[in-house]
């Protein structure tokens, strides 16, 4: 039977054996004077061709194959990052806490291969995944670069894998002074709004808008953390001045955030089984079905860019603009301060600010455009 290049293949083998069926894939090893040969490696035996067969097919898919225990073990994609990660932490040279943040960050990016077997993973998959992140910066690849790297070098030491299919990969990046982001225009907002109750999860992307957050900080947010009743909502985080702020909600977007709270999840922002989501998951489904369907080509950031050109054609008072996006502000005393914070945030006040004033400049935002 002939199989696509790359898929592997089953084979009967000569003399009397139990069993005479044999899957079996190649691979290319280059030898010591440079030239390159094909080797084949026989992965399992089998009775019947159709049980060959299927094994076959649910290694090149990824899945557990009930019959061969021994390929049911290989760790998945998820599993061998995981495993990596506690290697890497027993060394003395081992990562730092922040490093390991953005590694997480970047390990989040390959979520369309986390629950493959990492034998299964063909570069290609893995190529998609940076593909689709190359408008980020080259810190954010050059950590996916680390990542996928590093598990696939500790996964060939322990023979997992026999190829480092990273090798021949692109990381493509964009430049920091290249513009990656561009605000929603006024048609496009008012394509959003006419079709709230039409396209499924535009409420999501008018949330980000009307309160300036980052793409994972909604996503992160809690509903235990959401007060209507004085319409703003607690939550942030990369820097000192943007982690547990106080983010005023918009006259506007309030029934959207009801909506979302009458649901009674933990989080404020789940998909339709009410799992949480991670920003990279979000981003390839969620965000990019509803980009599709709306015929639109933005990045989730570029909803906090639209908030902050919105918030500068309104006017809006530039201390409270910072405070509610997250951004460092300077006290009299000329050092930032951090502002807002769990201990009592319905009794205390900011510093420059009340809740109350951030409440009416964020609705300075107009939801009504041409």
């Amino acid at each position: 039977m002939k199989m696509p290049n790359g898929y592997g293949g089953v084979v009967k083998l000569k003399g009397k054996r139990r069993k005479p069926w044999a899957v079996r894939t190649s691979y290319l090893e280059e030898q010591p004077d440079g030239t390159i040969i094909r080797k084949r490696k026989y992965l399992a035996y089998f009775t019947k061709q159709e049980a060959a067969l299927t094994y076959l097919s649910e290694l090149n898919n990824g899945a557990i194959v009930p019959e061969h225990q021994k390929y049911a073990n290989v760790p998945t994609f998820a599993e061998m990052y995981e495993m990596w990660k506690k290697y890497r932490n027993s060394l003395k040279s081992k990562p730092g806490a922040g490093t390991w943040k953005n590694y997480d960050i970047a390990f989040n990016m390959f979520a369309t291969v986390h629950d493959k077997k990492i034998m299964s993973i063909r570069a290609q998959d893995l190529q998609n995944c940076l593909t689709s992140q190359s408008s980020k910066s080259r810190t954010t690849i050059g950590n996916m670069r680390a990542v996928v790297r590093g598990m696939y070098s500790y996964a060939i030491a322990n023979e997992y894998v026999e190829n480092d299919i990273t090798q021949h990969l692109v990381f493509e990046f964009t430049d920091a002074d290249t513009p990656i982001h561009t605000r929603f225009t006024d048609k496009e907002l008012l394509l959003l709004w006419n079709s709230l109750g039409i396209v499924n999860n535009v409420d999501i992307i008018l949330i980000y808008i009307y309160t300036g957050m980052r793409p994972a900080e909604l996503l992160e947010i809690e509903s235990s953390n959401v007060h209507l009743d004085q319409k703003y909502m607690i939550g942030g985080m990369k820097t000192e001045a943007g982690r547990d702020r106080i983010i005023p909600l918009h006259d506007a977007i309030i029934p959207l955030v009801e909506t979302r709270l009458k649901q009674n999840r933990p989080y404020l922002i789940t998909n339709k089984y009410g799992n949480h989501y991670t920003r990279a998951v979000y981003h390839n489904s969620n965000w990019n079905t509803c980009m599709n369907k709306l015929g639109l080509n933005h990045a989730p950031h570029d909803c906090r860019y639209t908030f902050a050109a919105l918030a500068d054609a309104a006017c809006m008072n530039e201390t409270c603009k910072k405070l509610i996006m997250g951004h460092a502000l300077a006290n009299k005393s000329g050092t930032a301060f951090k502002t807002g914070g769990r201990s009592d945030v319905t009794r205390d006040v900011y510093t420059e600010k009340t809740i109350p004033e951030l409440v009416a400049e964020v609705n300075k935002l107009p939801t009504v455009f041409e």
